[in-house]
């Protein structure tokens, strides 16, 4: 039962089924994301205590999406377990806007 309930955690939403997940870990924090188009759902499957978007959680969840899909983040929206980020890809790398809320 408890693996049932760990595996429902990483369900891609609607716009993301299909997709091939893609898992990573940074500094600790393991993200499962999933691609469509320039869009990336990035889901935390780890347990952390409290992180916080708006602080490392934010970076880490960067990094992973672009070590995974070779393009910057433009931004990152979303909680400390579920986020979408926005792709720029072919535009100067740099750091991305982290924010709470949809994108």
């Amino acid at each position: 039962m408890s693996l049932l309930i760990v595996s429902a955690c990483a369900v891609p939403a609607p716009h993301f089924m299909g997709a091939e997940p893609v898992r990573a870990e940074v500094q600790g924090s393991r993200f499962v994301m999933r691609r469509n188009g320039k869009l990336v759902e990035v889901i935390r499957v780890n347990r952390e205590w409290a992180p916080r978007l708006s602080e490392q959680l934010g970076r880490r969840a960067e990094i992973a999406v672009e070590r995974a899909y070779g393009c910057p983040v433009k931004t990152i929206r979303g909680d400390a377990a579920l986020m979408i980020a926005r792709l720029k890809c072919g535009k100067p790398d740099d750091l991305a806007e982290i924010g709470y809320g949809p994108g």
